[in-house]
């Protein structure tokens, strides 16, 4: 039963990757993204904090925890990648400027591909890592089904409409999916103290990242709303391609796996204290943002 489980959870990794970042692209124009790009200096920020901050943050936690090699290697591994899909949602829940959002998640996911190749031996000393293969997995799987979305959306914007909620609703669905396929078929994994002491270690450094991501707005609502949420959710489908491709050992991904629903869950609270409306809703397309006609549609209705 446990190898079922463990079977689907691989499958529901790849289909929430890709999914998710096509509807990133089917829902953003890139001009919309673009113009967000002349911030240079809340970008730089944001690359600083997201690249040197956090993954300094988390060698610190570890270090001082103590915790066992495996799981130390999986928290240092969620420290270095950035740039979530979720994060679109995350700002959607909050009210805040979503295609500030999604420039800021196109700059760390390509951060992400670029720096993860050298970083992670250099982090994770022993570990042999193709960075070419990291960098393949990472572009194919991420910025290319993201770059599709945009160029559909910019060209057949009807077809679009049409087929874009049924693309969010696959990825809510595979991402359920994952987490429950995971930790079933990785239950006797999760009664080791290790992995709660891991998982402690883990949502203590992202409560920092959330409350220095705010700082780096400058006072200004939406670049801190984007700033915090940004930084705090690391970029858990990277992390999914890495592990899968070059951890033999499961407890990784079972750590990054827990560990990212904890984190989902402080987030969507968080997101919703920044807006005016708290009501939560779990249940909402992961990285879903109505485009335009269909908003449009929806009003006149």
């Amino acid at each position: 039963m446990y190898e079922f489980f463990q079977t689907l959870g691989s499958w529901a990794v790849a289909v929430f990757v890709v999914t998710s970042m096509l509807n990133v692209g089917l829902t953003q124009k890139p001009s919309r993204v673009l113009a967000h790009l002349s911030n240079r200096s809340f970008l730089l920020r944001m690359i600083l904090l997201n690249f040197v901050v956090v993954p300094a943050l988390m060698i610190a936690a570890v270090y001082l925890a103590e915790l066992e090699t495996v799981y130390a290697a999986g928290l240092l591994l969620f420290s270095l990648v950035a740039g979530a899909p979720f994060l679109v949602e995350l700002t959607n829940l909050s009210r805040s400027d979503v295609a500030l959002a999604v420039t800021v998640l196109l700059v760390l996911m390509v951060g992400t591909i670029v720096l993860l190749p050298i970083t992670l031996p250099r982090v994770l000393r022993g570990l042999t890592v193709d960075a070419w293969a990291v960098a393949q997995g990472l572009l194919t799987q991420m910025l290319l089904p993201m770059v599709i979305g945009m160029l559909l959306l910019q060209a057949v914007e009807g077809f679009v409409a049409v087929v874009e909620p049924w693309i969010a609703r696959i990825s809510s669905i595979a991402l359920y999916v994952l987490i429950v396929a995971i930790v079933i078929g990785y239950l006797p994994a999760m009664t080791d103290p290790e992995l709660w002491k891991a998982i402690g270690v883990g949502m203590s450094v992202l409560v920092l990242a959330l409350f220095l991501g705010w700082a780096m707005g400058d006072g200004h609502g939406h670049l801190q709303e984007v700033g915090a949420l940004g930084t705090a959710q690391r970029g858990t489908a990277a992390a999914m391609i890495v592990t899968q491709d070059n951890f033999d050992d499961s407890r990784v991904l079972v750590l990054i796996t827990v560990l990212n629903t904890f984190g989902v869950v402080m987030l969507i609270v968080a997101a919703k204290l920044m807006s005016r409306d708290n009501r939560v809703d779990l249940l909402v397309p992961v990285a879903a943002d109505v485009p335009e006609r269909t908003r449009t549609q929806r009003i006149r209705t």
